[in-house]
């Protein structure tokens, strides 16, 4: 039995049950660029399928498709040109395409500058979802002559995920670890052989991809262009999907019906996939882990189909550093890709000035101005209008400010339950399209300042969706 046999097989198939084209060129190297849907080896978008996906899911009001030959041909060079770019530069500007590309005009209606969906988003099944194994591309210059990433995933011809198996066996003790040193070298980040002043891979063929996967079948897990080692992870949910569909399958095959099948695929990479600056420096890329990918959906979800205020409030346990701060960030994007959710009035609310800092940080993640609420009056100012805009503030801002006590005090007896009763806050917004998530919210929510929270926006007192450690 061989890797091909029994990771690589097993992976084309599952993808095919989801509804994936699935292109087995075998275990051996190819030959013909042409079964890879390409006219030659040194080509990583498939250029037919993008410009005959493009062209379909690009049509007027009256069914017609209006892009032409050359603008089909400008928009595949959008994607090509990324000059003078590090590999992540290049990752980010192609997400953004990949979020809205531009022509020139709509010749059919006569518009300028008409948006471009290179991804339908709201619609997956409208595009074309391609698996191709031993997906070879040459490297004239490099070490070798060619890599053989062992499985590329490609959403209307466009790569967006890159997969490398490995089996265990007397030639390979740690498979997991061999297919992560074989991902770096495909992306010429190896710095031993940078060291040397060689090169090594095809950085380009990450330049749209979302994330990577390595697997051995039993094991399976995840990371960006990015990850260290350390960062690759498991997923383990099947939202929307009950986890019970689960059951009985190994680690490879939970990755693929979770986080494969068309709809969750394109909505992580719609609104659960961000870059960031770290406090160590360094520029990353982040994608969701399982736990918040599912909470952020549960919440939509709740905001979605519940039928009180009760049936849309609810506690996020975060254990520390699983990242709660981001999952606010994805239920935000979440909210604010959903045609039916778009229009909420998000506000942030923190205990801590070191949280407002890393909070704000963060928040920014989410897309547009972020509005930090530094009194009480501006509070009630920014929470008393209609606009769907983003907000933080402190949670002493929705105490009257002569009877609490001072922050510093505060923060000292680590409790806010006995604060003085001041002073009931009072309605400021009526509004039901209003999202209230509070950090550490056990430290607040059981006292009357936690009742003023959800007394300005006629919330009752369960109605929260706070995130929690």
């Amino acid at each position: 039995m061989s890797e091909y046999t029994e990771v690589e097989q097993p992976f084309l198939q599952q993808l095919e049950t989801l509804g994936w084209t699935a292109i087995d060129q075998g275990p051996d190297i190819p030959h013909d660029p042409e079964k890879s849907l390409r006219q030659t080896f040194r080509q990583w978008i498939l250029p037919e399928v993008f410009a005959k996906a493009v062209s379909v899911i690009n049509k007027t009001s009256t069914g017609e498709s209006w892009l032409t030959e050359k603008q089909l041909h400008d928009l595949h060079d959008q994607i090509l040109r990324q000059p003078n770019r590090t590999l992540l530069e290049a990752n980010e500007a192609v997400q953004k395409l990949l979020f809205k590309a531009q022509v020139d005009v709509n010749e059919t209606i006569g518009e300028s500058n008409p948006v471009v969906k290179l991804i339908d988003f709201a619609n997956p099944e409208n595009n074309r979802f391609h698996a191709i194994n031993q997906f070879r591309i040459d490297t004239p210059g490099c070490v070798k002559q060619f890599i053989i990433p062992d499985i590329v995933l490609f959403v209307n011809g466009i790569p967006l995920a890159v997969v490398e198996c490995k089996k265990g066996g007397p030639t390979c003790a740690n498979p997991m670890n061999e297919a992560f040193e074989q991902l770096q070298r495909y992306m010429n980040r190896r710095d031993a052989t940078r060291q040397q002043g060689l090169k090594e891979g095809e950085p380009r063929l990450f330049h749209p991809v979302l994330f990577l996967i390595r697997t051995c079948g039993l094991e399976a897990d995840f990371g960006t262009i990015t990850s260290g080692i350390e960062h690759f992870f498991p997923w383990k949910t099947q939202w929307s999907q009950d986890d019970k569909t689960a059951d009985g399958m190994n680690q490879q095959q939970q990755l693929i019906a979770g986080m494969l099948n068309k709809r969750n695929l394109l909505h992580i990479l719609r609104t659960s996939s961000v870059f960031m600056d770290t406090d160590s420096g360094p520029r990353i890329k982040v994608v969701c882990r399982y736990q918040q990918f599912r909470a952020a959906g549960k919440i939509c979800d709740r905001l979605r189909n519940g039928k009180t205020q009760a049936d849309k409030c609810g506690v996020v346990w975060h254990t520390q550093g699983s990242g709660k701060s981001l999952t606010m960030v994805f239920v935000a994007r979440m909210l604010r890709a959903s045609q039916d959710l778009s229009d909420f009035k998000i506000v942030l609310v923190n205990d801590r000035t070191d949280l407002e800092t890393q909070l704000g940080r963060t928040a920014t993640l989410i897309g547009g101005r972020v509005n930090i609420i530094e009194s009480t009056n501006d509070l009630r100012g920014q929470l008393s209008t209609d606009s769907s805009d983003i907000n933080m503030v402190m949670v002493h801002k929705f105490q009257q400010r002569e009877q609490s006590l001072s922050l510093k005090v505060a923060e000292a007896l680590g409790t806010y339950q006995a604060m003085p009763s001041g002073k009931s806050f009072g309605v400021v917004n009526e509004s039901e399209r209003i999202i209230l998530m509070i950090d550490e919210a056990h430290r607040t929510q059981g006292s009357e300042l936690g009742e003023n929270i959800f007394e300005a926006s006629q919330m009752p007192c369960g109605s929260r969706s706070p995130a929690r450690r």
